[in-house]
């Protein structure tokens, strides 16, 4: 199952240098994702190595030991995974750090920084399902004026929908200002119903205690738990702990002209699938 699926990167330029568990770990998470489907996992592995030269505004400088988007975005906010789990579900925490530096927050930026952080986690994580609390206050209203339905669509929904398929369980957005309701109706139209219906929209901070045990909140939102100063000094750590994983990343790169079909499905990808069917005697 696993050969399989590891089929699907038959076009990489360089072969895959990780180790073997972390390979593993990668196809496991692939497969999770997409319910044990051969076919889907090897679709989303293909797309996933395909996205990096389709959407370089993201991918291009991904690489912490050449860029310093890692320290400009933590500087500016916490995005912080949660080292527990709650019901299976990995909990991601978002708030402004330094109000004084939120005027210099880039969507594509931030989007490089949270992807890079999923990047891990297929390696080092188990996917079977995340929660999101985003906190909103001092986010600069220009900030939602750049997310439009063009970045919404083109990277939010073509990242998590077709990329990887992640599992969205909950999404609860506190403070959102009152023309934040424009976003959360361009964010209706785009997705599917399902997942609209997961997403919880709460008038101040204090309401996550009545959605998230108190015991496992960080105390920056009121619970018992370790800050999200600390989560963050520790999510930085793991960037820095993976450099040699992303120096491979950039070495990742598919010949188009190998593609057996060109497949004219998706607007983003251009494609769906990759693989013929051989008849062997």
């Amino acid at each position: 199952m696993f050969l399989l699926a590891l089929c699907a990167a038959n076009r990489l330029l360089s072969p895959l240098p990780t180790s073997p568990s972390k390979k593993r770990r990668s196809i496991t998470n692939f497969l999770v994702l997409n319910k044990f489907s051969i076919e889907r996992t090897k679709e989303k592995i293909d797309n996933y190595y395909t996205i990096r030269t389709k959407l370089e505004e993201v991918y291009k400088e991904m690489n912490p030991r050449f860029s310093s988007y890692v320290e400009e975005v933590s500087q500016i906010v916490y995005f912080v995974a949660h080292p527990e789990l709650i019901d299976y579900n990995r909990i991601f925490f978002f708030k402004i750090r330094n109000p004084d530096l939120a005027e210099k927050l880039d969507n594509y930026v931030l989007l490089r920084y949270v992807m890079a952080c999923q990047e891990i986690r297929m390696r080092e994580d188990v996917m079977y399902g995340e929660i999101f609390v985003v906190d909103c206050e001092h986010l600069p209203s220009f900030f939602f004026l750049k997310l439009t339905p063009t970045f919404v669509y083109k990277c939010l929904i073509t990242i998590y929908q077709q990329i990887y398929s992640f599992r969205l369980n909950a999404l609860y957005v506190i403070n959102l200002p009152v023309f934040g309701q424009t976003l959360i109706k361009i964010i209706k139209m785009v997705i599917r119903p399902k997942i609209f219906e997961r997403m919880h929209f709460l008038s101040d901070d204090t309401m996550i205690k009545e959605k998230l045990p108190e015991d496992l909140l960080p105390v920056d939102f009121g619970g018992k738990r370790i800050s999200l100063e600390k989560l963050q000094e520790m999510m930085v750590a793991e960037y820095q702990q993976h450099l040699g994983f992303f120096d491979d990343l950039e070495k990742f790169k598919v010949d188009e002209n190998l593609r057996p079909a060109k497949l004219e499905n998706d607007e983003m990808l251009g494609f769906y699938g990759n693989f013929k069917k051989l008849n062997v005697d």
